[in-house]
């Protein structure tokens, strides 16, 4: 099948983080989200999501944790947003049944944002995206997707 928001269809090499849909047409009158989803993760308790995005197209409303770093407990996110960059830290909080994710393919935040101007424009994982194991050890990602937003 040739569907473009499969990521098999996306050129990644997993573990990988993406944006999905890759590709967002919207009208300046409306509101949209995009999730950041993994995948192929390994196990992870802990995430540095470094967004890039042209803040002088779109606007960010909120960002909500996803199932990736979902257990008994909610996890604790802090959300930094800078003309352009978004900064987003999800910690997992441990439970008396694991203290990291098992991994896999899973939405890790969903961004709810709305265009302030028409264009088009892009979205970036920055240099500091990084995802930690329980252990604080670096978990690896072998590639990046980006998104684009087309706004009438």
């Amino acid at each position: 099948m040739d569907n473009p928001n499969d990521p098999e269809n996306m050129d990644l090499d997993p573990p990988a983080l993406f944006f999905h849909p890759p590709e967002i047409n919207t009208t300046m009158d409306s509101s949209f989200s995009v999730e950041l989803y993994g995948l192929k993760l390994k196990p992870a308790a802990a995430a540095h999501l470094d967004v890039r995005y042209d803040w002088g197209s779109v606007q960010i409303d909120s960002v909500v944790a996803d199932t990736f770093f979902q257990s008994e407990n909610d996890p604790v996110q802090i959300v930094i947003d800078e003309q352009g960059i978004l900064d987003i830290f999800i910690y997992l909080l441990p439970d008396t049944e694991s203290d990291e994710n098992e991994g896999g393919t899973w939405p890790l935040a969903t961004i709810y944002m709305h265009p302030v101007s028409t264009g088009e424009s892009e979205l970036l994982f920055g240099e500091n995206t990084r995802l930690r194991d329980a252990n604080n050890d670096s978990v690896r990602i072998k590639s990046f997707g980006s998104g684009f937003i087309n706004v009438e």
